[in-house]
């Protein structure tokens, strides 16, 4: 009976990883090769898919173009990061992208749990498990049955695939994104790189130190174009979650440029690639910080109880309302980006060797995800209230009101501590203390990742170990337990790699490597490649500033006064056409994918 279980709950993980890899692979069926009818609708003709990705554009660097400023005198180069939230880029990011982002993954999830149904039935029929070394081979051959069905179906996958420029042109705006959210909507005189979430200081909830745009968005009322503009980064990081799904585009390993011409404001794609990993290391290191300095992850783990949050909701201001948005969308884009950092270890072997040393040497990434085991950051726990009155529903709510209209005895109330998971839809649900060891898919991403980063040959050869690195990685034995192994029977690789390291003798902190072989901290010279997209961006060349702070005031006025200050969300069209072409709005396009 144990065994059977133990299989059972083996090929549980396996389904549930694979089936969340499926839905962030974009596998998107084609008609002709689906055995079910009701997908057909759910396939997007080639020419639609070719019209939306025209329309997709980089929003990355300094432009070219010269421009004078307001008061008459000087030019300075004009930054096309000012495009961000335009009705050209609301077409673009918030509505043509987030078409192909839900078609691509609603499409997924229809074929994979049709899939899954199929193996389900095949197995059924096979007869139970007998022992773990079966249910370790059923776990392999569900990857494979799971796998080898969705190669041929990626529609929209191949689509980016057939056109590296665009892959390129998303990581480019994924970039100026994270800088606009992080540098132009709220920075301070003193450190212009952080939110923090202190909502005192005034009735309008503006301190003395806040600077930015969001204090004219939140003075005109554009709070929800704010939001939807913050939710293109999560979207663009969920489709390059589909793409690299099955492996590191060719377009973005070449050396030249993914266009075919390298030259200055146009990076290769493997200069974008070295930035992808950048950009998903700072979000590692985000949800790894302590939440008591980390306002977004503070705000997950210990949320308002019910009647506080519904009085902080009537009386909070236009600002604090786009800075929760801030914290909020931060939180939601670097949960998705833990993914992405997954594929890239899970296909480490076919990146050049200085974006290896980056990944290996420089960020540490092994080492950035034993925080997310330690203390996940999609994992809370909380004091709620519990109405145990006659005639009441057995939970009552953080609150404690009754729900029935009948009586007038006073409710009886009670407080209750809960272990609450993030789920496959970002929301927060209670799981009870008996599955509080059952694995959801953002907790087995950063297994998944450790697995190929201590397994993988060319890992071990050229990662450098001294005594810090091996004390860090040895903090992660005592959760490759029983109940680990049996739903991911492959972390009996790093549990034996890890027990290899424990009578393993490294050098010194700081002194290099064990092996000879992986010279990275040990050689006499040592050359880091620069990341040219982001430096650009964050240092303003070619604009003519001298200060960071200067470059971001002057793109939060060029933007306010040519986008946002001519409308409001209260007669916005382009929200509009969100709300009917992608929610569902008199039968948009959401609904119809429901």
């Amino acid at each position: 009976t144990s065994s059977m279980k133990a299989g059972e709950m083996a090929t549980t993980m396996a389904l549930s990883d694979r089936d969340h890899a499926a839905i962030n692979a974009g596998a998107l069926t084609k008609s002709t090769n689906t055995s079910d009818p009701n997908l057909e609708t759910f396939v997007s003709p080639g020419f639609e898919t070719q019209s939306l990705l025209s329309t997709i554009y980089a929003v990355p660097l300094i432009s070219k173009t010269s421009t004078t400023t307001s008061d008459g005198g000087g030019c300075h180069s004009k930054s096309s990061i000012d495009s961000i939230g335009s009705n050209k880029f609301m077409e673009a990011y918030c509505i043509n992208l987030e078409r192909l982002s839900v078609q691509a993954h609603v499409t997924a999830e229809r074929t994979t749990r049709q899939q899954a149904e199929n193996l389900s039935s095949d197995r059924n029929g096979a007869g139970n498990y007998s022992n773990l070394n079966q249910s370790s081979k059923n776990f392999n051959s569900v990857l494979e049955s799971l796998g080898s069905g969705l190669e041929e179906s990626e529609f929209i996958v191949e689509e980016f695939l057939e056109a590296p420029e665009k892959l390129v042109d998303l990581i480019k705006t994924l970039l100026a994104l994270e800088f606009w959210r992080t540098r132009v909507l709220f920075f301070s005189e003193e450190d212009n790189s952080n939110v923090d979430n202190d909502f005192e200081g005034g009735r309008d909830g503006v301190r003395s130190n806040d600077k930015g745009l969001a204090i004219d968005l939140a003075k005109n009322g554009n709070g929800l174009r704010v939001a939807f503009i913050l939710h293109a980064e999560t979207t663009i990081v969920s489709l390059l979650n589909l793409i690299f799904y099955r492996g590191i585009p060719h377009g973005l390993l070449d050396g030249g440029s993914a266009g075919g011409n390298a030259s200055k404001g146009n990076p290769s794609g493997d200069e974008a690639l070295l930035s992808l990993v950048d950009y998903c290391a700072r979000q590692l290191i985000f949800l790894g910080s302590p939440s008591d300095s980390n306002p977004s992850l503070q705000r997950q783990k210990y949320p308002l109880a019910a009647a506080e949050l519904a009085s902080h909701l009537q009386t909070r201001s236009r600002l604090d309302e786009i800075r929760e948005t801030v914290l909020d969308s931060s939180y939601q884009t670097a949960v998705a980006s833990v993914a992405l950092a997954r594929y890239l270890c899970e296909h480490i072997e076919e990146m050049g060797p200085s974006i290896l040393s980056r990944m290996l040497e420089l960020h540490d990434f092994l080492l950035l995800f034993i925080p997310l085991v330690e203390e996940p950051p999609w994992t809370r726990r909380r004091l709620i209230t519990v109405n145990t009155s006659k005639g009441c529903c057995e939970r009552g709510g953080d609150d404690g009101q009754r729900h029935d209209s009948g009586g007038s005895e006073k409710p009886k109330t009670t407080t209750k501590m809960i272990w609450e998971k993030l789920n496959n839809q970002n929301e927060w649900e209670e799981t009870p203390p008996s599955s509080l060891l059952h694995l959801t898919k953002n907790e087995g991403q950063p297994w998944l990742a450790i697995y190929h980063l201590t397994t993988s040959p060319i890992c071990r050869e050229s990662y450098g170990l001294d005594e810090f690195r091996k004390s860090q990685l040895m903090r992660l034995r005592k959760y490759l337990n029983e109940a680990l192994l049996d739903q991911l029977p492959v972390m009996g690789e790093v549990a034996r790699y890890l027990d290899e390291l424990s009578i393993l003798g490294v050098p010194p902190s700081g002194q290099g490597s064990h092996r000879p072989s992986s010279s990275a901290s040990s050689s006499g010279l040592l050359l880091q490649r620069v990341d040219v997209v982001r430096e650009e961006i964050l240092r303003g060349r070619d604009s003519g500033w001298n200060r960071a702070n200067e470059f971001c005031e002057e793109v939060a006025r060029r933007q306010w006064e040519d986008v946002f200050c001519k409308v409001t969300d209260s007669r916005d069209n382009e929200l509009k056409r969100i709300a009917e072409e992608v929610y569902g709005g008199g039968g948009g396009f959401k609904k119809s994918f429901g």
